[in-house]
């Protein structure tokens, strides 16, 4: 992977860079990360095609929840990485379904999650998440 400056970075460094650019809600950054084909499934299931697709959603995405991914481990394959990740979403929205419940503004929801990156040519082709766990807390009520 390379920064912007053409310095090469390390696996680490641009797995880094990118999961700060996709909390920034930085489309154009994250989604350099892309080949133009990537499959992604996300720990709900949901599979989208291509990067327009993937931008598209959380483009959507984000003006119902804000979400935080912070990595909590890194391995680093010859075609692919897994990452151990911690997510919290929180809930815009007055009201919605996400996590199989009704949640509504000001609800938390944190994930712990598995994800495998599958790369070609160092762009990620494939992006397959399991949830491991989920907790919801919702709004006015203690952690």
């Amino acid at each position: 992977m390379t920064s912007t400056s053409g310095m090469i970075l390390s696996a680490s460094d641009g797995f880094a860079q990118y999961v700060a650019a996709f909390n920034r809600g930085d489309h154009e950054s994250y989604a350099a990360f892309y080949s133009p084909d990537v499959v992604l499934c996300n720990g709900a299931g949901t599979e989208l095609h291509g990067r327009t697709a993937i931008v598209e959603f959380y483009e959507r995405f984000r003006t119902l929840v804000h979400r935080v991914m912070e990595v909590k481990g890194f391995v680093m394959g010859h075609h692919c990485l897994a990452a151990s990740l911690a997510s919290r979403f929180n809930i815009l929205a007055e009201q919605m379904e996400f996590a199989d419940q009704n949640l509504h503004k000001g609800d938390q929801v944190d994930i712990e999650s598995i994800a495998l990156y599958e790369l070609i040519d160092g762009k990620f082709s494939a992006i397959h998440a399991t949830t491991m766990s989920r907790n919801i807390r919702r709004a006015g009520h203690a952690a």
